[in-house]
């Protein structure tokens, strides 16, 4: 997955977070993962897993794909 893909979808984890007032030790005892785990991939650095994405948008009540950026045909 390219770097510029991970850090949209981390970037759109992020904003849905911060709408709902969720931290990043709420979405770390989700995903039954460290502080330090969660920050790799709230920064891009580690891609979500496509699990992890769909549990992410289920428990914030989002579908998984307001995560994912559009694709380039369709931005055109």
């Amino acid at each position: 997955m390219p770097n510029n893909v991970r850090a949209m979808i981390a970037a759109e984890v992020r904003a849905e977070l911060a709408r709902q007032n969720k931290t990043q030790r709420d979405l770390g005892d989700l995903l039954h993962i460290t502080q330090p785990s969660v920050q790799l991939r709230l920064s891009g650095q580690r891609p979500f897993r496509a699990e992890e994405l769909v549990l992410i948008a289920d428990w914030l009540g989002v579908p998984p794909a307001q995560f994912l950026p559009e694709p380039a045909s369709a931005a055109a």
